[in-house]
């Protein structure tokens, strides 16, 4: 009598499944296929029920999604609301303070979150929410600080006043032809200065000129020259203008200027200079 033995499978718990039969067939005579198909069919109901004690075992259930309460205060700690409070992470989310200083965001999975907290006049805060698996809600606090007071600009400087004007000279008229013939130059005068008028800060002169004139300069008025009688040459700067009777010049202030006249009769200008009170 021959016995043949075969592992043809695990049962529940674990254990293997052995399969053998006693034959007393010579071995030779035996086909090893015969046998399998054997094993297989005696075995089958056990192999089946494998796979549906397995299904029936319990699968691991999801962690439930959570809800976080935030709350934000002062340093003092008193709420702050309207405080703007946007979370990242997982997933993005948004919402503003109540009056109580709280707010909540719902459907929050296990993970770290980045928060970030935003109010005028109060400094800028962010940190780190970790929302973890099997552990209560998570209610942080935060407190924030207020903003460091900047003072006020300046405000800008007042604009210069000008100056009052000096008051008004006397209403007059001159008869220029006359006026030169009783204050005419005499042959030995090099230069001779007339007053004509003066009325605020215009101040009227007449000037005959014999000899050169040179580097003349008014530091605070503008001077308008018109050529009377005569002939001769205004020097502005770094030009020469020749004038004569008729002649307008203008020299603005600061500028150096020079008078030269021109054949036997002097030069005569009537100049008036724009700046300067009255003396």
């Amino acid at each position: 009598m021959a016995r043949h033995s075969w592992v043809v499978g695990r049962a529940k718990g674990g254990q293997l499944i052995h399969f053998s039969i006693a034959h007393s067939i010579p071995h030779t005579a035996v086909r090893y296929d015969a046998y399998m198909k054997l094993a297989l069919l005696a075995t089958l109901p056990l192999l089946l029920s494998a796979p549906a004690d397995a299904a029936q075992r319990p699968r691991a259930a999801a962690p439930a999604p959570t809800t976080a309460t935030i709350t934000v205060t002062d340093l003092s700690g008193a709420p702050l609301s309207e405080v703007r409070v946007i979370l990242t992470g997982s997933l993005d989310r948004s919402g503003s303070t109540a009056t109580n200083g709280t707010v909540k965001f719902d459907g929050l999975r296990p993970g770290t979150y980045r928060l970030r907290f935003e109010k005028e006049s109060y400094v800028l805060f962010e940190r780190e929410l970790d929302v973890r698996a099997g552990q209560p809600a998570p209610t942080p606090s935060v407190a924030l600080s207020p903003a460091p007071k900047t003072d006020p600009p300046p405000p800008p400087p007042e604009p210069a006043q000008p100056a009052p004007l000096p008051p008004p000279g006397k209403a007059i008229t001159v008869n220029v032809p006359d006026f030169l013939e009783r204050n005419f130059i005499t042959n030995t005068q090099p230069q001779k200065v007339s007053e004509v008028g003066c009325s605020g800060l215009a101040h009227t002169v007449l000037w005959q000129v014999r000899e050169p004139w040179q580097n003349r300069t008014h530091e605070t008025s503008d001077v308008m020259l018109y050529v009377v009688g005569g002939e001769g040459t205004v020097r502005i700067g770094a030009s020469d203008l020749a004038v004569r009777a008729g002649s307008f010049a203008q020299i603005p202030r600061s500028t150096p200027y020079s008078i030269t006249r021109r054949g036997r009769n002097p030069i005569i200008i009537l100049a008036t200079l724009v700046g300067e009170p009255c003396p």
